[in-house]
């Protein structure tokens, strides 16, 4: 069994409060040093000996992200690190299709970039994912998606993107794409190419389930899928469906004739100590921190698929002792037929990064060494 770290990039404030918090007092955002934060956790679970890396984050919401550019932090990690593997969860491209309208539950910033944003072009996004995987020497994985929970043409004008990127780097020389959202000619001089990925045909792709309804075309499709261990904010409907919904994709997986048994990545909040008093303290902390976050009183949240809300999260956790969390994880597995387990360690970006270090550490010395 695998495990990974899911990392925003979270942001560090003056006086170690976030605006959130009702203790904070106006303490400024402090660039660098989340930076510093943030690369002291990705060398502590690449020297722990940590599967993978998973990079989330989105544009203008920086009160809790600072990863605007998954691509871009992929190609950075790649360079510092030498053996974890590294996965954006998940790089949304922008699109749009003619006359649509942003959906009412869109945060803010959400709303920006929709409106105000040059749409991405699948031509160089291929490129910059080829770079990345070169410059990791195929330790990456392409992770993408493009909320399109409650549309199948969203949904289809996203595979279809996929396809284009796809046919890109499996072809010595592009002989054009005609689809229903984009169409291409063949590259017309010999010398036209863009840039191949390291791993053949090329990287492995995971992409979040953001509705029920998405759960059947990733299984037919082949995509290897991740999910929230509840249920994303927006979409309550419980930890037995999402089981049924797992057994539905893999039937879909198997019926399409993929190669291979599919299996899920599993993303849930999560928090280890040492003892079960100090474990309760911390979440009390963070579960507090946490309705906060969601309550938008800093007019944020998340709409990320795989997000807890704080209700799913008071039911569905990883949060306790070494020995606690072992026996969730041994659920999950059973119940997802996940093989890789994504810790969110720094849920809402509530949680002291003194203890996000400690959660890392109890994982890497208690958790991990159970399943290897």
């Amino acid at each position: 069994m695998d495990f990974g770290l899911f990392d925003t990039w979270n942001a560090v404030y003056e006086g170690d409060k976030v605006p959130w918090d009702p203790e904070y007092s106006g303490g400024k955002l402090l660039q660098t040093e989340a930076y510093e934060a943030n690369f002291a956790q990705i060398d502590a679970i690449e020297s722990a000996g940590w599967d993978y890396v998973w990079l989330g984050g989105g544009h203008f919401s920086t009160q809790a992200s600072m990863d605007p550019q998954c691509l871009m932090l992929a190609g950075i990690l790649a360079e510092r690190t030498k053996n974890i593997k590294i996965g954006t969860s998940i790089h949304r491209p922008l699109m749009k299709l003619p006359g649509e309208e942003l959906r009412s539950t869109a945060l803010p910033h959400e709303r920006y970039a929709f409106d105000n944003l040059m749409l991405d072009d699948p031509f160089q996004i291929a490129e910059q994912v080829s770079i990345v995987d070169q410059v990791s020497e195929g330790r990456f994985i392409y992770g993408a998606g493009a909320r399109s929970r409650g549309s199948d043409e969203r949904r289809e004008y996203f595979f279809e993107f996929l396809e284009v990127m796809k046919q890109l780097w499996s072809e010595d020389h592009f002989s054009g794409f005609e689809g229903k959202y984009y169409n291409y000619p063949a590259f017309y001089e010999p010398y036209l190419s863009i840039p191949k990925p390291y791993q053949k045909p090329y990287p492995a792709m995971l992409l979040p389930v953001d509705s029920q309804e998405s759960f059947v075309p990733m299984g037919t499709h082949g995509y290897r899928i991740a999910i929230g261990a509840g249920s994303s904010p927006h979409n309550l409907r419980g930890h037995s469906v999402l089981r049924e919904d797992v057994k539905s994709y893999r039937k879909a997986w198997k019926d399409a004739g993929h190669p291979g048994d599919p299996t899920t990545v599993v993303r849930v909040p999560t928090l280890v100590a040492e003892t079960r008093a100090e474990a309760t303290r911390h979440t009390e902390k963070l579960m507090e921190l946490a309705r906060a976050y969601y309550a938008g009183r800093q007019g944020i949240g998340s709409t990320d698929a795989g997000a807890a809300s704080p209700d799913t999260t008071e039911e569905v956790n990883l949060f306790g002792t070494p020995e606690e969390v072992i026996e969730k994880i041994h659920m999950f597995r059973e119940a997802f037929t996940t093989d890789e387990i994504m810790f969110e360690i720094n849920w809402t970006s509530s949680v002291p990064r003194e203890v996000c270090m400690n959660t890392i550490k109890c994982i890497s010395e208690k958790v991990i060494p159970a399943f290897k």
